[in-house]
């Protein structure tokens, strides 16, 4: 689907007053998934992946606050949990009271705060099943790349009048090992720079804190998760790929984890067929 289409094709959904980007099959005879993306692009990134799940599942993604069609504020508003409260409220809008979950990147660490919720018994619908593709689960195995850690940095700010499509290309391009195609690079630059949203990457790169500040909490989230999880990583991924997976199976024993040979930071973007591959089988299993 291309990005325009996307666009037209999603809706608006008023959260405290900022507009938030949702994509919604509405196939109310299906079961659910919510479908969280990663930084810094947007829920677009599953596009390759929709017309195959679109089949068995009502699917629902949203542009977390700061990022793609959403709105952008110029203050930290983006936090983990504000971004959880999101999709909280998003799905109780549309009566949604179970699902699965698939998440990737940061989305993985919103998804870890649902889980921590879930484990509280405070979370307001039902997790059927989870599956995570690369993501910095664990603090001390996220390899940060050079823009992430300049963002990071007290220059952050100034660095971002400096984030073109050029840097954003070759950011991307180093995480992935089967490559992107110029498309999806395009449409990641379109949906970053949409509301010069390139001027606030310093202030969503924040949940890289967050996760050292919350470390005990999320990584608890997937020690206690009681329902069916997986891990799907492309292992060539030098943020969150074979190291990452190591750690996972030492802290989070007897989750099935699924390793991608070939792959890098963005699997389902890179070879989509191949993550669907490894999706259906799970999926299936209702």
């Amino acid at each position: 689907m291309e990005l325009s289409m996307w666009k037209n094709s999603g809706q608006f959904f008023d959260w405290k007053g900022h507009f938030i980007f949702v994509q919604d099959t509405a196939a109310s005879n299906k079961p659910v998934l919510l479908l969280i993306h990663g930084f810094p692009t947007a829920s677009y990134d599953f596009h390759l992946l929709w017309p195959d799940l679109a089949e068995t599942h009502r699917l629902i993604a949203f542009d977390m606050l700061g990022y793609g069609y959403s709105d952008k504020p110029r203050t930290w508003q983006h936090s983990i949990f504000n971004q959880a409260d999101i999709a909280e409220a998003l799905l109780k809008s549309k009566g949604v009271d179970e699902c699965t979950m698939i998440t990737h990147d940061v989305g993985d660490t919103v998804g870890q705060e649902l889980l921590a919720r879930h484990a509280e018994g405070k979370l307001g619908f039902r997790l059927k099943r989870v599956v995570m593709l690369n993501g910095g689960l664990f603090p001390e195995t996220h390899r940060a790349i050079l823009v992430q850690k300049l963002l990071l940095s007290p220059f952050g700010f100034v660095f971002t009048r400096f984030m073109k499509k050029e840097k954003l290309s070759a950011s991307l391009r180093s995480v992935c090992s089967a490559g992107l195609s110029d498309a999806d690079i395009d449409a990641a630059w379109t949906l970053m720079a949409h509301k010069k949203g390139n001027l606030c990457m310093h202030l969503l790169i924040q949940y890289m804190r967050e996760r050292r500040e919350n470390r005990d909490r999320w990584v608890e989230a997937l020690q206690k998760a009681d329902m069916p999880f997986a891990l799907i990583d492309g292992v060539e991924d030098p943020i969150s790929g074979e190291h990452m997976v190591q750690r996972f199976e030492e802290l989070v024993p007897g989750k099935q984890t699924i390793r991608l040979a070939g792959l890098g930071h963005y699997p389902h973007l890179e070879d989509a067929a191949k993550v669907l591959g490894a999706l259906k089988p799970l999926l299936d299993r209702q």
